[in-house]
């Protein structure tokens, strides 16, 4: 049996339409798939920004408008004394009253010494 070109338009018609359709569907599942993406990083970025640790208005006022360091501002908002900072950071409490009293100028080893014992980025000690 032999089939003429007539025979197969249908089949073609159809074979078309149904890539067309395959197409949309690999289109719309490609659109969601980047939906989700984004609303990944979202939640993502979101998670990160919750386990970083917040300050009240007051600490924030204080950093902002009080005139003193931000070394003495952490420090006392992690209760610590100079003699304890000291201890734990390995730079002297006169180093560390001089910074606060803005009398002296600290290192950036001193910095990133301190800001690690406060649990800080060493860029909150700058001014």
């Amino acid at each position: 049996m032999t089939t003429t070109h007539r025979d197969t338009a249908p089949l073609l018609k159809e074979f078309i339409a149904l890539g067309r359709k395959y197409e949309n569907y690999v289109t719309k599942l490609e659109r969601e798939n980047d939906e989700l993406r984004e609303n990944l990083l979202d939640i993502q970025a979101f998670q990160k920004t919750r386990k970083e640790e917040t300050f009240s208005s007051d600490m924030a006022r204080r950093l902002i408008v009080s005139g003193d360091h931000p070394l003495k501002i952490f420090r006392e908002y992690r209760k610590l004394s100079q003699i304890v900072l000291a201890e734990k950071s390995g730079i002297s409490q006169a180093i560390i009253s001089g910074i606060e009293n803005k009398k002296r100028n600290g290192t950036v080893e001193n910095f990133k010494s301190l800001a690690k014992v406060l649990g800080i980025d060493i860029d909150s000690l700058v001014e």
